[in-house]
């Protein structure tokens, strides 16, 4: 979960109330008006072909503004507006932007684009699935803005959105705490971005561990196209072992995956106040995580070798319920009473309560759970609509993570002992 840190640290800041309106800035410089159809007859000329009209924008978006935080002149969040619904409407249509307008520095703009084709790229990663938009909205919550000295002005925003994917008729797919952080710099033709970065795996990787300040853009588009066909590989993978067949151990009591779905449901996008809340010390996915389980009956087993316990104020809290790694050496290694569990089935045998971990080949970094499946047209499970915590999630499609590794533990119930 460590690439989830960065995340995380700006989870605990008040939101505002400050919104304005969506503006679009001024055309790049260079531009031409074609001449009227007057001026083409008196000079002989075909009379010009009307440019046809930009497609509708299919959702909008605000700003708000955290306590404390100076809120940006309507022309720099013209400038920020123009780039989430260029980047949104691109998703809709799954069709890779064209940046280079909103952008000071091209070489920033390649990196943006590049950020939202790799996730056009998962999008389509699956054929007879279709992820495109019919709708979308989105909310960033500007936590702080720094006017430096080079006239340049610094956001840095967490963004909730909803977005309504053309597989899931009338879901909302929900994401937040989706850290941005946009430099604006106004130049003959108005504010344009001079740089921008949208926290995604591959970010973390590059970074790891550095400053997120650090200029990534040109590591970026250099690794994407390498990182996608991993990505692409980590899915054959996966369908190459479809078919497999997945058989649940016994348990003497079962799992209340209704329950456990109930809770997930409800603390997806926020938090249960009764508990810490690990969001920016780690990561709280598998806290999370850990919780739904015993919202679903899993009781906390202090006993023997492998625990799996909170901590009331008797015994402490163990490392297994807010760490993956650890919460699947519990799984695999508890025998008696507690958790009956299969680690690392068949990717596809999972059920709504069961969990998804995922990471690098280097190690886990993140869990969720399984909210609903995503079915062909013959009824074959070919992704799931998942909820998570820290980068919050619900009703969100597994395969759009972008994390190259995946593993399904499915749950069974548990053991009296």
């Amino acid at each position: 979960m460590k690439q989830l840190i960065l995340l995380a640290c700006f989870a605990c800041l008040a939101l505002g109330g400050c919104t304005s309106p969506e503006e679009l800035p001024a055309g790049p410089a260079g531009s031409v008006s074609a001449p009227s159809a007057s001026q083409a007859a008196l000079s002989g000329q075909p009379e010009p072909t009307a440019a046809p009209e930009a497609p509708t924008p299919l959702g909008s978006g605000t700003i708000q503004y955290d306590a404390g935080a100076a809120p940006l002149t309507s022309g720099q969040e013209a400038a920020i507006h123009a780039y989430m619904t260029a980047a949104y409407e691109a998703l809709a249509r799954l069709q890779e932007p064209d940046f280079s307008a909103l952008f000071s520095d091209q070489t920033q703009a390649r990196a943006s684009e590049s950020g939202i084709a790799l996730q056009i790229g998962l999008r389509t990663l699956i054929d007879g699935v279709d992820y495109s938009l019919t709708g979308y909205s989105y909310t960033l919550n500007c936590r702080e803005t720094i006017q430096r000295e080079d006239g340049t002005v610094e956001m840095n925003a967490l963004e909730t959105s909803v977005q309504n994917f053309a597989q899931f008729p009338g879901v909302d797919s929900e994401r937040g705490r989706n850290f941005h952080s946009f430099v604006l710099e106004e130049t003959a033709d108005g504010w344009r971005i001079r740089s921008h970065m949208q926290y995604d795996t591959l970010y973390g990787q590059l970074m790891d561990g550095g400053d997120w300040r650090g200029d990534f853009a040109q590591a970026y588009t250099d690794a994407m196209p390498e990182f996608l066909a991993q990505l692409r590989a980590a899915y054959a993978q996966r369908e190459a072992e479809r078919g497999q067949g997945s058989t649940l151990p016994a348990a003497d009591e079962p799992y209340d995956r209704t329950a456990a779905l109930a809770y997930a449901g409800q603390y997806a996008m926020s938090r249960n106040a009764n508990w810490a809340d690990f969001s920016y010390s780690g990561g709280n996915c598998q806290n999370y995580v850990s919780q739904c389980l015993l919202a679903g009956g899993i009781p906390v087993d202090p006993y023997g070798d492998a625990v799996w316990t909170y901590g009331d104020g008797s015994r402490e809290r163990s490392g297994s319920w807010a760490s993956v790694t650890q919460f699947l050496q519990y799984a695999s290694g508890n025998t008696g009473f507690g958790l009956v569990s299969q680690v690392g089935a068949p990717y596809y045998t999972g059920e709504p309560g069961d969990l998804i971990q995922m990471g690098t080949e280097e190690g886990w970094h993140h869990v969720v759970i399984i909210g609903d499946l995503v079915t062909d047209e013959a009824g074959n499970t070919v992704d799931y609509l998942i909820h998570s915590n820290t980068n919050d999630m619900k009703n969100y499609p597994a395969s759009l993570y972008g994390y190259p590794v995946f593993a399904l533990t499915r749950i069974a119930g548990w053991n009296r002992g």
